[in-house]
């Protein structure tokens, strides 16, 4: 199935502007209500738009609950293109993914509760598409971890889990906000946290001890 979801309105930016508009309402809604309990009329009157308008940008429910993984999809994609991946420092580069991928989940944690809660709503061909779209993270910490193995700098382990483990972790921070209040409430502290606690695990000894010495130098220079 394509994620093009029709649209009888010719004019891009006034579509963008409105799906962004029902994204917001419609995530607020089905976090509040369940999605089940939300009705399309409920989400045209909390829209600045009557509900005649709405259905000029999408068609069902299902149509809106597209459109937030959809942004959610894009909005990873774009943020894990932008890593740079240092040929030299494995654990930077390791460390820049982790940081980008922290702000995402920051950024749109509703999104996330959302998905996560209500995923086997969407029809097969679209779950697929947002179950593959995990691949835009895990590939970029898989592609780190290699270079990091090839170059003896990260012990040897499996690429595949440490980057599923490196989403997840990132994941929490969405799902799991009230367990985590009592540890931090912070994004950057969160991320800092479990970057020294992935990083402990992936560093090879003599690796952590080279990375400690620098460190060591740079404070006391």
């Amino acid at each position: 199935m394509s994620r093009k979801i029709p649209t009888t309105i010719k004019d891009p930016e006034l579509v963008a502007q409105r799906r962004r508009e029902i994204i917001d309402v419609a995530t607020h809604l089905f976090l509040e209500r369940g999605f089940h309990k939300t009705s399309i009329r409920d989400i045209a009157r909390a829209c600045p738009f009557n509900l005649a308008s709405l259905y000029m940008y999408v068609t069902s429910k299902e149509d809106i609950l597209f459109l937030v993984a959809q942004q959610l999809i894009d909005e990873k994609a774009r943020a894990m293109a932008a890593v740079a991946i240092l040929e030299n420092d494995p654990a930077e580069s390791f460390r820049t993914a982790l940081r980008s991928y922290c702000r995402i989940v920051h950024q749109y944690r509703p999104h996330i509760r959302l998905l996560y809660r209500e995923l086997d709503v969407l029809s097969p061909q679209r779950r697929e598409i947002v179950m593959a779209s995990l691949s835009t993270v895990t590939d970029v910490f898989e592609q780190i971890v290699r270079k990091g193995i090839e170059k003896g700098v990260f012990a040897d382990v499996d690429p595949k889990l440490v980057a599923l483990n490196a989403l997840f972790l990132c994941h929490l921070w969405s799902m799991h906000a009230r367990a985590l209040r009592s540890i931090t409430n912070n994004n950057n502290e969160f991320f800092e946290m479990q970057s020294r606690m992935l990083l402990q695990g992936l560093l090879r000894r003599e690796a952590v001890a080279a990375k400690r010495a620098t460190t060591a130098a740079r404070r006391s220079g």
